[in-house]
């Protein structure tokens, strides 16, 4: 299994490997230190059960897709579109829309999940079992702020 963790401090991406029940990292960007502690499921990529950065049990499912790629992709056919549309060439302009939604969708079908903690926002990637349910927005509003209150950030 691999472990995304996020730092609290400066928000940058930590990717690990969890070999060990505890570890202490440090943040590449901000120097900021972190005590992990990894329960055996995480360890033997059977399931995410406890987050191994703020101890929460509480987890959704996403595709392991970059939002930003996706926003881009439709953009830059927005874009070439509009440009179609100006010079009056209308179908190839919504052509042009529908392929780069098609496109989007195409690489979004094809990515499989991983699993992110709702406080600290700790992405899991790798063969064990998903028993996460969906995006919940209430569940979101409830925990993110406490982890926050936590580490200091509000």
């Amino acid at each position: 299994m691999e472990v995304t963790v996020r730092c609290h401090q400066c928000d940058s991406a930590l990717p690990l490997r969890p070999d060990a029940e505890s570890a202490q990292i440090d943040c590449g960007r901000c120097g900021q230190a972190f005590l992990l502690s990894f329960s055996d499921a995480v360890r033997a990529d059977r399931q995410v059960d406890r987050c191994p950065v703020c101890r929460g049990g509480d987890f959704y499912l996403r595709k392991d897709f970059d939002p930003k790629l996706g926003v881009t992709i439709v953009v830059i056919g927005a874009l070439i579109s509009a440009g179609f549309y100006w010079f009056g060439l209308d179908l190839v302009a919504y052509g042009i829309l529908a392929a780069a939604t098609l496109i989007d969708l195409a690489i979004y079908s094809r990515l499989s999940d991983l699993t992110v903690c709702y406080r600290c926002h700790a992405e899991f990637r790798g063969a064990y079992e998903r028993t996460a349910g969906a995006f919940d927005l209430h569940t979101a509003d409830l925990l993110e702020p406490e982890y926050e209150r936590q580490v200091g950030k509000r």
